[in-house]
């Protein structure tokens, strides 16, 4: 008897200990690996990319940096030719893929509806009768009807669609390789409008839909323009994707001189130009202390300027060289950077 007695205490004194032991678990911080983790973890970057033309492709010469000093991007939002690049690096383009792209690229074609038959695949004849879109010229009600645009921007939707054709089934542009936001503008409004779902190739159309030049881009009951209007510099967009630090390129369009403001055309972007100018010293105002600043000086290169594209590209590379000792805190290690590229790369853009 008197033995088991001291065994119902020993396993009594057993039972205490593992009680003990359970509140002690309990009431312990659960998440205190999270929450290491969470320190460890490095800060999610954001990159921002402004609009203004055949300058925005001083954005690939910023990203080759990025890419040189294994800095990994993991959300993107741009506007204008800020959204082409960003839009193509986020569907699964290296820099080197942009930069012969663009190169390749006939820009006289791509910005005017002309196109022979002859020159189109069978899938692209289908989609240019499909996309094919009517100028409204003519005389109705005894009112002369015009189109809304100098082009219409047929073979600009073409170019983008078979450049990025892997992403046509991909409506959630979270689900790209990176997170993505194209910014254009409503011109009932005024208003930008972020753009983060539907077809990727519409929503970069809609973004650079110069106002006059480019017919809008209807989407979903809105005719959308050239979001530098409303959002040239689109750090909110990417504060709001949820970015730690922002890496932010600005390329800037400088205003026309008297001597250069002598067409209805050069009036046209001298407005264009004030708009943008005051919206992205709103947005270069919400900059934190972390965020990087990345603003090529590109002079007199104008936005229109295609035939330059390689000073252009020089330019940003160099700007962006000059920041190495902020961006190099960014930098991962090359096996996590690996990773990285492994992602991004999954599905390349199809190269012309």
């Amino acid at each position: 008897m008197t033995s088991q007695i001291s065994h119902l205490r020993s396993l009594s004194r057993g039972g205490i200990l593992v009680t003990l032991l359970a509140i002690v678990i309990f009431f312990s911080p659960v998440n205190s690996h999270s929450e290491a983790t969470k320190t460890d973890k490095r800060p999610r970057i954001g990159l921002v990319l402004s609009g203004g033309g055949a300058r925005g492709l001083a954005h690939i010469g910023v990203l080759k940096v990025l890419e040189e000093m294994r800095i990994p991007i993991d959300c993107i939002a741009g506007t204008s030719m800020g959204a082409v690049v960003g839009g193509l690096y986020a569907a699964g383009a290296s820099p080197a893929d942009l930069e012969k792209l663009v190169e390749s690229i006939p820009w006289n074609e791509a910005f005017t509806d002309k196109q022979t038959a002859d020159k189109l695949s069978f899938r692209r004849k289908e989609d240019r009768q499909s996309d094919k879109i009517d100028l409204n010229l003519g005389i109705r009600d005894g009112h002369l009807i015009t189109s809304k645009g100098l082009v219409q921007g047929q073979n600009l939707n073409l170019l983008l669609k078979e450049i990025i054709l892997h992403t046509s089934d991909t409506k959630d542009f979270d689900k790209l390789h990176i997170p993505f936001r194209a910014v254009a503008a409503d011109i009932e409004s005024g208003q930008a409008v972020v753009i983060g779902t539907g077809d990727l190739s519409e929503a970069i159309r809609a973004s650079m839909s110069i106002p006059g030049i480019f017919a809008p881009m209807e989407i979903r009951g809105k005719m959308l323009v050239d979001g530098g209007i409303a959002n040239n510099l689109p750090v909110d967009v990417v504060r709001g994707m949820g970015a730690d630090i922002l890496i932010v390129v600005d390329i800037g369009t400088p205003l026309r001189t008297r001597e250069g403001l002598n067409s209805p055309g050069s009036i046209t972007a001298q407005v264009m130009t004030i708009l943008i100018q005051r919206n992205v010293r709103a947005q270069l105002q919400t900059l934190k202390r972390e965020d990087i600043l990345i603003q090529p000086q590109l002079g007199n290169l104008g936005t229109t300027d295609f035939s330059k594209t390689a000073a252009a590209m020089n330019i940003g590379q160099d700007t962006a060289k000059k920041l190495t000792h902020r961006l190099t805190a960014l930098s991962v290690s090359p096996e996590n950077y690996q990773v990285y590229l492994a992602h991004q790369r999954h599905q390349p853009v199809a190269l012309r």
